[in-house]
C-alpha cells in the first residue's frame, strides 16, 4: 500500500512522533508520573486504558528517558500494533502459533538493536554475539510473517529463536551499558482480536520475567482476554492511565496536552471558555482532545456555537461507530456490544435528567447495583463501554448492607448532547457545572431496569453454526462439531477490516462515496489497503484533488489502526 497524504499541523499520535518530539510534548500531572515510575520499577505491569489515553506515549517518553540516564535500568521498546497481520495464518498454517512465537521474539531482539542505535553502539556488539542475532534477517522475517510469507526465512531463522535469545540479548546489553537491571516496554500488546495469539503472547510475557528483567505490557480493559494459563491479577500490577475529568489537575493537564502539542498562536485564537469546554468533552482522552482541537483550528466556520455542536455531534457518532464495531471484530459478543449500547443510552438519558433537575450540585455519576448473581457477561458488556471510553470507572461504593454500587461517569459529550447541561450559556454550563459540589449520591439504578426484559435476553454469546451441516455450536471454545464432526472455521479479522465497504467510515461523505463509486473501482478497505498508489485512484473521482485524495487515505488509516487495534 503506498499511501502518502497531506502532513499535518499536530500529530495526534505518539506512534508517529520522534523521539525528540515524545520527550518535549508529554504532558505532566499525577497520573502521567506514577505511570512513569511503574513503568520503570521492578516486576511485571500492566498498563491499562482506552485507546488515546497516552500509553504509547508514557511508554516511549520512558524509554526516551531511560536512554538517557545512566540510573534508570535498560529499557527497550517494541510495538506490536501489527499483530493482527499474522491472524490469517491461524487458518491457513498448522504452526500459526509458532510463527507467532517467533515474530514475538525477532520483534524483541530488533527492539535490542534499535537500542544501540538510539545510544551510538556499534551493531557488531549483538551481530558477533550470536548467529542468528542479524539486523537484516530479523527484520525481513518480521516482514514477511506479517505478509504471510518468507516460508525459508521462517525455517531457517524463526524456528530456531528461542525465549533464551531475547534473554541472552538482554544480558549482553546490561553489560554494555552497566546497568543493573532491565525493563520490557511491550506496546500494543491486548492482542484481543486473535484469542490464541493472546494466550501465546502471555505465555511468553511470563517467561521473559526474570530476577533481572521486567515486563511491562499495555492492555486495554475490556477486550483483552488473557487466556486460562495467566491470572493478571496475580502475575502482574495494574497500572491505570486515564484521567478522570473530576482531577484536581484536571484542567491544567489538558492545557498542558495542548501547549505542548500546538504552537501557542494557534492556542490563544480560541476563545478561553471553548478551549475549557473542549478540555471536558474530550472526556480526558488527549488523542480526542487533540481531534477536537484540530476540528475547530481547521473549520472555516465563523460562529463558534455551531461550530462546537457539529464537532461534538461528530465526535459522539465516532465513539459509538467505534463502540458498535466491536460487535463486528467480536461477532461472539456481538448481542453483548448491542446491550451494551442500549444500557448506555439509558443511562445517559436518566443521569442527564437527573443533572438537568438540580444545576446546583454536580450529579454526573451512575451507580450500578452490584447484584450477588451478576453473570460474566454483564461484566463484560461493562468493560466494553469503558474499554471504548464511554463509561469512566470510579471506585465503588456503599450505601447499606447488600446496596454496593459500582460507579461510572458516562462520556460528557454524550451527556451534553442529552441535554444535561441546558441549552443557554451553551459554551460555560458544563464547566460552571464542574465546578459545583458533587450530589452525595449518584443516580442509582439496577442493569434489568436499565435493560429491561428485551435487552436482558441479550446477555449471550453469538457462536456461529457449524458451516458444514449448520448446527449450533456448545461454547465458544469448540474446535469440531459435536454432530457431524467438521472443524469449526473461525473468520479472520484482518479479512473482516479488509471487506469493510468504503461507505461505512463516518468521516467520508455521502457525496465523495457516491463519487468514488461512480468514477473509481474503490468499494472497500481492502481496495484501498491495496493499491499501489492510492492516491493516484482517488484522484480519478470527481473533484478528487491530492489533498482530498490525501485526507481520504488518512480517514482509511485510522479505521484500520482502530479496527487492527
Amino acid at each position: 500500500m503506498n499511501f502518502t497524504s497531506q502532513t499535518a499541523e499536530f500529530e495526534e499520535r505518539a506512534d508517529q512522533l520522534s523521539l525528540d518530539e515524545i520527550d518535549s510534548t508529554l504532558a505532566d500531572g499525577e497520573v502521567f508520573q506514577r505511570a512513569r515510575k511503574k513503568l520503570l520499577a521492578r516486576g511485571a505491569k500492566l498498563l491499562v486504558g482506552p485507546r488515546g489515553t497516552g500509553k504509547t506515549h508514557i511508554m516511549r517518553y520512558t524509554y526516551a528517558q531511560a536512554l538517557k540516564q545512566v540510573d534508570k535500568p535498560l529499557a527497550l521498546y517494541a510495538t506490536f500494533n501489527r499483530y493482527l497481520n499474522l491472524e490469517p495464518l491461524l487458518k491457513k498454517s498448522p504452526d500459526a502459533r509458532q510463527r507467532f512465537h517467533s515474530w514475538i521474539l525477532a520483534k524483541l531482539l530488533l527492539s535490542a538493536f534499535e537500542w544501540l542505535k538510539d545510544t551510538g553502539y556499534e551493531e557488531v556488539i549483538l551481530s558477533n554475539a550470536d548467529p542468528l542475532f542479524n539486523i537484516t534477517n530479523l527484520g525481513q522475517l518480521v516482514a514477511r510473517l506479517e505478509r504471510g510469507t518468507g516460508e525459508d526465512l521462517y525455517e531457517k531463522i524463526g524456528q530456531q529463536l528461542t525465549i533464551d535469545h531475547v534473554l541472552k540479548a538482554v544480558h549482553i546489553l546490561l553489560g554494555v551499558s552497566k546497568r543493573s537491571r532491565a525493563v520490557l516496554l511491550l506496546d500494543d500488546a491486548a492482542l484481543s482480536l486473535a484469542d490464541e495469539y493472546l494466550v501465546a503472547f502471555f505465555e511468553l510475557f511470563r517467561q521473559l520475567k526474570t530476577e533481572l528483567i521486567a515486563p511491562k505490557a499495555s492492555v486495554y480493559p475490556g477486550s483483552t482476554q488473557y487466556g486460562p494459563t495467566f491470572h493478571a491479577s496475580h502475575e502482574a500490577e495494574e497500572v491505570h492511565l486515564w484521567l478522570s475529568v473530576e482531577d484536581e489537575e484536571y484542567l491544567q493537564i489538558m492545557g498542558d496536552i495542548a501547549t505542548r502539542r500546538l504552537p501557542s498562536e494557534e492556542v490563544i485564537k480560541i476563545n478561553p471558555d471553548i478551549l475549557e469546554l473542549l478540555k471536558y468533552l474530550s472526556f480526558g482522552v488527549p488523542r480526542t482532545y487533540l481531534r477536537l482541537l484540530r476540528e475547530f483550528l481547521g473549520s472555516d466556520k465563523k460562529f463558534s456555537q455551531q461550530l462546537v455542536n457539529r464537532i461534538i455531534e461528530t465526535q459522539t457518532q465516532l465513539m459509538r461507530a467505534e463502540y458498535d464495531s466491536l460487535g463486528i471484530k467480536l461477532k461472539q459478543f456481538a448481542s453483548i456490544v448491542e446491550a451494551g449500547g442500549n444500557l448506555f443510552d439509558k443511562a445517559v438519558q436518566d443521569v442527564a435528567a437527573a443533572q438537568s433537575a438540580d444545576t446546583s450540585v454536580r450529579n454526573i455519576v451512575l451507580g450500578l447495583l452490584q447484584e450477588r448473581n451478576r453473570s460474566s457477561l454483564t461484566e463484560r458488556m461493562l468493560r466494553f463501554l469503558v474499554e471504548v471510553g464511554l463509561l469512566y470507572p470510579l471506585q465503588p461504593v456503599s450505601h447499606g448492607q447488600d446496596r454496593r454500587y459500582d460507579r461510572y461517569i458516562p462520556h460528557l459529550a454524550f451527556l451534553w448532547k442529552g441535554g444535561a447541561f441546558g441549552r443557554s450559556a451553551w459554551s460555560t454550563a458544563l464547566t460552571t457545572c464542574m465546578r459545583m459540589p458533587s450530589s452525595k449520591h449518584p443516580v442509582r439504578r439496577e442493569i434489568s431496569t436499565l435493560l429491561h426484559s428485551d435487552g436482558m435476553s441479550l446477555l449471550k454469546l453469538d457462536l456461529p453454526p457449524c458451516q458444514n451441516c449448520g448446527t449450533e455450536r456448545i461454547n465458544e471454545a469448540q474446535k469440531y462439531c459435536h454432530r457431524c464432526g467438521a472443524e469449526l472455521v473461525v473468520a479472520s479479522m484482518f479479512e473482516e477490516c479488509m471487506k469493510l465497504p468504503i461507505n461505512k467510515i463516518p468521516e467520508i461523505s455521502h457525496a465523495m462515496i457516491r463519487r468514488l463509486h461512480e468514477d473509481t473501482q474503490l468499494r472497500t478497505v481492502g481496495d484501498v489497503y491495496a493499491s499501489q498508489n492510492a492516491l493516484s485512484d482517488l484522484q480519478r473521482a470527481n473533484y478528487v484533488g491530492p489533498v482530498r485524495a490525501g485526507e481520504i487515505i488518512r480517514q482509511i488509516e485510522r479505521v484500520i489502526e482502530e479496527f487492527l487495534s
